[in-house]
């Protein structure tokens, strides 16, 4: 009786460290957090000022280390003027707040080089954050 125990999968392990995800999409981008070592909150609670009064909003996404950093994966959108005009509406109001952020859709996780370019926003706002000047006056 030879039983061989079959050792689990990294995958298997990965799911049960998961927080409960909302969709695959949000999987996916947790997942390219997790491998580029970004620590993040998954839904954490966001003081919005919108439409004349505070809000409790929850970006999918929030970066600690990086200054707060939100990166918000919106999913209803039904076509893409819709869609644009929803993230875009997002992204103005995050700025508004003095928030920073990156507002995806479907259509942006469709791109053959979604995960680099999620890369280089996280790069380049990384950089901003961490460069006391880039706030300041530019002589």
């Amino acid at each position: 009786m030879n039983k061989q125990i079959k050792e689990p999968e990294l995958t298997d392990l990965l799911d049960e460290l998961d927080p409960p995800y909302e969709s695959k999409e949000e999987l996916q981008i947790g997942r390219i957090l997790d491998q580029y070592g970004i620590p993040f909150f998954y839904k954490q609670a966001t003081v919005i000022y919108h439409d004349g009064k505070n809000q409790i909003w929850k970006p999918t996404f929030t970066l600690p280390q990086q200054g707060c950093y939100v990166i918000d994966y919106l999913s209803q959108a039904n076509d893409q003027n819709s869609e644009d005009n929803i993230i875009q509406k997002r992204k103005d109001i995050y700025n508004y707040n003095q928030i920073p952020a990156t507002v995806l859709g479907p259509k942006d996780l469709e791109k053959p080089n979604f995960r680099n370019d999620l890369y280089q926003k996280l790069k380049e706002e990384f950089c901003r954050f961490h460069n006391p000047l880039a706030y300041g006056m530019k002589y």
